[in-house]
């Protein structure tokens, strides 16, 4: 079981757990001149040692020569390596190529010069095995330079994927525990009411969204339903609609009529958001020992009513809430019998599109719920949902989907 962060720590502590573990010192720059320069001497020694072997050159004046070019020229190609060469990064590869070359074999000609005045004998005495030298050192110059550039771009973007995956990874745990907060919002059991049967289902069309329904048991025989669908998509509509759910919670049982609840909601997101972040709500009183379901539509796509042979569109109420201040919302009612089942669902219903653009459409929606109205609530939303996959032709979700039915029994 993980552990909780201490309360007592404050936000620079808990800033320093949240960073990954660094080394305790970092390796000093001098073993890495010490190294470097170690291993252009073994350069010109084997360089003099072959001059040596194959040409009457005296091996110890060659040694010292090879060795001071070797030095010339392996910083020469480390710094046109770290500090040139970057700056030819966005050239065509063929002409940073060209210009890489002449930057190495320029710093070498010129390293050289400076050795050569250094030792002025040996280099008049033996000009071609200087010159042999030279060419020697900067060829292997250009290889280590251009190999070092190559490398040193190789590891950034090795480091930038390593980053990048880094990233991906914290972002999909922190939309698994998104995902997780987001469903403990959503209603875990049904109320139990009397000759009301309830079922829902909400799936988000990205790890987490902004559609949200709930059951309230406001008695023995009272039930609240909610359903809504917040601006936008993933975090910031899911962080928006536990707002929503929050307020929903707080307010429903104090307020007795469900028009003022509304206008409560209304303010209450008016004044702890942005305009943008507006949402549409349908909430619902159902009085089992009446029959009558007592509502208020905020701006929502209206849900449908089976009575009987008939379709209501229970449409009464107002615009989004979180839009304005100030505005109030109207109520209706309806006396529910026997047999009557109520669709309360999002836009992502009846909007999921086609291969070529057409919606599923609302009246699908009733031939679907009228020709499965009789079975139980549950495989009715899984054949919606199985008409909607269909639908779509299984491409990517186009809109959070939610669906809730109730049925009078």
């Amino acid at each position: 079981m993980a552990q909780p962060l201490d309360a007592s720590l404050g936000p620079s502590a808990l800033a320093e757990r949240r960073q990954p573990a660094r080394p305790a010192t970092a390796p000093p720059a001098w073993r890495f001149i010490v190294g470097w320069t170690l291993c252009w001497a073994l350069v010109g020694c084997a360089v003099a040692a072959g001059f040596a072997f194959a040409t009457d050159v005296d091996f110890w004046p060659a040694l010292r020569v090879s060795i001071l070019f070797a030095e010339v020229v392996g910083y020469t190609a480390f710094v046109s390596a770290r500090m040139i060469f970057p700056l030819f990064v966005r050239l065509p590869y063929g002409l940073r190529l060209f210009f890489e070359i002449l930057t190495v074999l320029s710093a070498t000609i010129f390293g050289s010069a400076v050795v050569i005045f250094v030792q002025p004998l040996f280099s008049l005495a033996q000009p071609r095995a200087v010159a042999l030298i030279v060419l020697a050192n900067a060829a292997v110059a250009v290889v280590v330079g251009i190999s070092l550039s190559t490398y040193d771009r190789m590891r950034a973007q090795i480091e930038a994927s390593l980053r990048e995956l880094q990233e991906k990874e914290a972002l999909e745990r922190d939309l698994s525990i998104a995902r997780e907060v987001q469903r403990e919002l959503l209603p875990r059991a049904v109320p139990v009411i009397p000759g009301v049967q309830l079922a829902g289902i909400c799936r988000p069309a990205r790890a987490v969204g902004g559609d949200y329904f709930d059951y309230l048991q406001l008695g023995d025989e009272q039930l609240g339903l909610v359903i809504a669908d917040v601006a936008g998509k993933g975090v910031a509509a899911a962080l928006h609609m536990a707002c929503v759910q929050a307020s929903v919670r707080s307010l429903f049982r104090s307020s007795a009529d469900i028009g003022e609840l509304n206008a409560q909601l209304n303010e209450h997101l008016c004044r702890s958001s942005s305009g943008s972040r507006y949402a549409t709500l349908f909430t619902g009183r159902f009085d089992g020992s009446t029959g009558t379901l007592s509502y208020s539509n905020a701006g929502h796509h209206p849900p449908l009513l089976l009575h009987g042979d008939e379709v209501v569109r229970l449409s009464e109420g107002g615009i989004p809430i979180g839009l304005f201040e100030g505005r109030r919302y109207r109520s209706d009612h309806h006396r529910l019998t026997p047999g009557d089942l109520l669709a309360l669902f999002t836009d992502g219903v009846t909007e999921t599109p086609d291969a070529s653009e057409e919606e599923f459409g609302e009246a699908r929606l009733i031939e679907l719920l009228r020709r499965h109205r009789e079975e139980p609530l549950e495989a009715i939303i899984l054949r919606v949902f199985d008409e909607l996959a269909e639908w779509s032709g299984g491409t990517e979700p186009y809109d959070d989907v939610t669906l809730v039915l109730a049925r009078v029994s």
